[in-house]
């Protein structure tokens, strides 16, 4: 299903957010004995059987120096004084998983990182697959002090692990912010890391470090911080490649024998980070902690809500000067988790909206910290919210979505063809592949979808009408090649090989019927054309780099303007043979559609709302809300054509699995 998004890394190990413990902030440098305690007490106290089934030894683990005569890298022989395999085997024994950590650097002698990887990747990679490892830690420590890209890096690392041959888990650990105080590059900075993350491991961090290895006071303003970075690429997220904002820290004593953060506040963090479908590991010692925190923990519907298979990161649909609400998407019709946050110093009455949740009718909410069902309501559901504290709610209702239900079951977004208010058409990609077709004829759309026989399509339709009813659809085949078919005299032709080795569903500057270019991505990853009468060729793409998804592209009298989604999830356009920066943060591929001298260019943004940006008298006005759909009302791309008096007419899949069409 074109989703304008790239070819993402998937070890298959993590189709939900991992989760378990790591050693770093509860034991500093472990030790063999402290590691079998912990690997014990997940088991004896359900943590294990909660999901928390990693044991994590991060740095300390190594020896100094780190490698031995041969080259091979060496534990701590104090510490770990029956070796790195036996702590292993005793981690599998038990039923849990065993993580290990290094760096994307070379070892430089202790000055910047215990231990290093660089030049070692495949020799290290080899080691850790032959430890029986199932999860690895890249740290970007003496990666930074020896000034390395840590996309390159990581991804050579990802590249080494991917030929051992056996599984494990990568996470990649970029820090480095500008509050480190040191010079760095964009590229180096880690709320950067999810351009390059999702193509390259299981996860990624988002930020800095939530604090340092011992309890420090304070450390509330540290969770929010890490919580609001995290907020700003969602899009990133998704099964198989996680956004991480760091360890959960729960209780952590400090040295008068308070806590570093309350029980409410360490609450708060867990559930954020699963409303954010997070990675969930333990930083504190699980066994200094209250049975009540631990029950928290293994609070079964908070970690349905951080393992809902559909992976969808919670995003803020409401702020205020008390606090905020994140709506997150859940499998199932109708179904959404809610949590409303409270940033302030004391008790506050916070409300969500439904509507702005993408929920409609009756909503029955259930309480899912107290595990218990809270009724049913309409319109708005306000509770008091304890200081630094949360409400985490699962709202049933029905999906929302503007204008037309058009129903079907796609599996794509869709397209249009627009004649008139009353002559229209809708396509799709069903589930087995095959062209699904709706028809307007009067004031409402048919109430069934028509079968479209011949190929199978993958991807994102792109259709255009003309004069005396022909429609000329346009996809990708299932061999990558694409393909025309036209409806013309009240039937439609023969599917029409038009080449190409397409690696995402094509669109076209269409004229007419003998006149159009069509665009798509190709192998390469840049944009090529191939016009009605020529062959393909490649117009680049922005700054040579691979874009993701489905291009879009409309002709005007200035020439064809096409749009694509890059890695950083911005918008581009071509126009005048050359590429220009539109800005934004997008979630799919964008549409554009011309109509009364105007160009009307859609993007469903990070947040999975709407927004527009209008070309207009030679120049792009700035990027605007649609107000008519709310958080998650649809998924990918819209299907557009022109309207009457400037308006445009667009088709979408909504979270529901079914095709709307309301006119903007």
């Amino acid at each position: 299903m074109d989703q304008g998004a790239p070819q993402y890394y998937n070890s298959g190990l993590t189709p939900t957010p991992y989760m378990g413990w790591n050693t770093y902030y509860g034991l500093g440098a472990p030790t063999e004995d402290a590691v079998k305690g912990v690997a014990d007490f997940l088991v004896s106290s359900g943590l294990r059987n909660a999901g928390y089934d990693i044991v994590w030894l991060d740095g300390g683990w190594q020896a100094t120096p780190p490698r031995d005569t041969k080259g091979r890298l060496a534990a701590d022989q104090t510490r770990f004084p029956h070796g790195i395999p036996s702590i292993v085997d005793y981690i599998h024994k038990r039923g849990l998983r065993a993580g290990i950590y290094t760096d994307a650097g070379a070892y430089d002698g202790g000055k910047s990182c215990g231990l290093g990887s660089g030049g070692y990747y495949e020799r290290d990679a080899k080691q850790f697959a032959g430890w029986k490892f199932d999860a690895i830690k890249v740290d970007f420590l003496c990666g930074l002090a020896q000034k390395l890209d840590p996309g390159t890096a990581f991804g050579q690392f990802s590249a080494a692990v991917a030929k051992t041959g056996r599984k494990m888990l990568l996470n990649l650990c970029n820090p480095v912010t500008s509050e480190w105080g040191v010079p760095i590059t964009p590229e180096q900075a880690a709320n950067n890391n999810y351009i390059w993350g999702p193509t390259t491991g299981d996860s990624w961090r988002t930020y800095t470090d939530l604090a340092f290895g011992n309890p420090t006071p304070g450390e509330w303003a540290n969770i929010v911080r890490a919580m609001d970075t995290n907020a700003w690429h969602p899009e990133a997220n998704g099964p198989g490649h996680w956004n991480d904002a760091d360890y959960l820290l729960p209780m952590r004593k400090l040295p008068d024998g308070s806590y570093e953060l309350t029980e409410e506040e360490s609450t708060t963090q867990l559930v954020m980070w699963a409303q954010m479908a997070g990675p969930l590991i333990i930083g504190s010692d699980p066994r200094t902690l209250p049975q009540s925190m631990l029950n928290t923990l293994k609070n079964p519907e908070i970690i349905a809500v951080d393992q809902d298979r559909l992976g969808i990161q919670g995003v803020r649909i409401q702020t205020s000067g008390v606090g905020d609400v994140y709506s997150k998407v859940l499998s199932g019709r109708g179904q959404r988790s809610v949590v409303l946050l409270n940033r302030n110093d004391t008790p506050s009455m916070i409300s969500v909206d439904f509507t702005k949740a993408g929920l409609s009718g009756d909503v029955q909410i259930r309480d899912l910290r107290q595990r218990k069902d809270l009724g049913t309501f309409t319109g708005s559901y306000a509770t008091t919210v304890p200081p630094h504290g949360t409400a985490m709610l699962k709202l049933s209702g029905t999906d929302y979505a503007p204008g037309a239900d058009l129903g079907g079951d796609a599996t794509a977004s869709p397209a249009l063809v627009r004649f008139s208010d009353t002559d229209a058409a809708a396509f799709t990609r069903a589930a087995d592949g095959s062209v699904l077709m709706n028809t307007r004829k009067g004031a409402n759309w048919a109430q069934q979808w028509t079968r479209l026989d011949g190929h199978r399509i993958l991807g994102q339709p792109a259709a255009y009408g003309s004069a005396g009813g022909r429609i000329d659809l346009f996809v990708r085949g299932s061999d990558n090649a694409a393909y025309q078919r036209t409806f013309r005299n009240g039937q439609w032709g023969p599917w029409i090989w038009l080449g190409g080795d397409l690696t995402d569903a094509p669109t076209v500057a269409f004229t007419s019927p003998s006149s159009w270019t069509l665009f798509a991505r190709g192998k390469d990853g840049q944009v090529w054309q191939r016009p009605s009468n020529a062959w393909w060729s490649s117009i680049g793409a922005p700054n040579g780099k691979p874009i993701y998804g489905r291009p879009s592209a409309v002709v005007d009298g200035n020439g064809p303007h096409v749009a694509v989604r890059t890695a950083d999830d911005s918008v581009w356009i071509w126009e005048n043979g050359a590429w220009a920066g539109l800005g934004g943060t997008i979630s799919g591929s964008p549409a554009i559609v011309a109509t009364l001298g105007r160009i009307y260019l859609f993007a469903r943004a990070s947040d999975y709302t709407l927004w527009q940006r209008n070309f207009s008298d030679g120049s792009w006005g700035g990027w605007f809300p649609r107000g008519e759909f709310p958080s998650n009302a649809f998924d990918g791309s819209l299907g557009a054509a022109a309207g009457d008096n400037g308006s445009a007419w667009v088709a979408f899949r909504g979270v529901d699995g079914r095709v709307h069409q309301v006119v903007l």
